[in-house]
């Protein structure tokens, strides 16, 4: 009987972890989806200097087409470039399909639909891909990305 009850204690101890787990894993999906929305609405409004912001100091991006900016200051210039570039983005949506957490890091995996209209053009283009963003967490909490492709 006894061994009964410790089996069950076992069990029970187990399963609530598991449950604590995925409620974490559910909460970070949400959290970087919203970051992930934020991220999209610079970008959907020309806002260079917020997308810059969105990356800590010593961060890598890896656009589609041209050279790795590293830095926040590169980061910024080269999201600059590409606004001024004539090209209108219309939408972007970025949908959060996984996250992994590594203590300060997390790994996330996503997808996205961006619409934009190229420079001396009238007819949109729609562009689906999918994507990979390191995020860091800050002293203070937040999150910013570390590296993204």
């Amino acid at each position: 009987m006894k061994s009964m009850i410790k089996c069950s204690i076992v069990v029970f101890l187990f399963m609530s972890v598991s449950v604590l787990a995925q409620n974490d894993l559910t909460n970070l999906r949400s959290t970087f989806q919203q970051l992930e929305n934020q991220w999209s609405k610079a970008y959907i409004a020309g806002d260079a200097n917020a997308l810059a912001g969105m990356y800590t100091d010593d961060a890598y991006s890896l656009p589609d087409n041209t050279p790795m900016w590293k830095g926040r200051d590169n980061i910024l210039e080269g999201n600059k470039k590409e606004m001024k570039s004539g090209v209108k983005y219309t939408s972007l949506n970025a949908k959060t399909l996984d996250v992994f957490d590594s203590g300060d890091l997390v790994y996330e995996i996503g997808t996205y639909s961006m619409t934009f209209i190229p420079a001396n053009t009238t007819e949109s283009v729609t562009d689906n891909g999918k994507y990979i963003d390191i995020w860091q967490k800050q002293a203070d909490g937040s999150w910013k990305i570390k590296a993204d492709i």
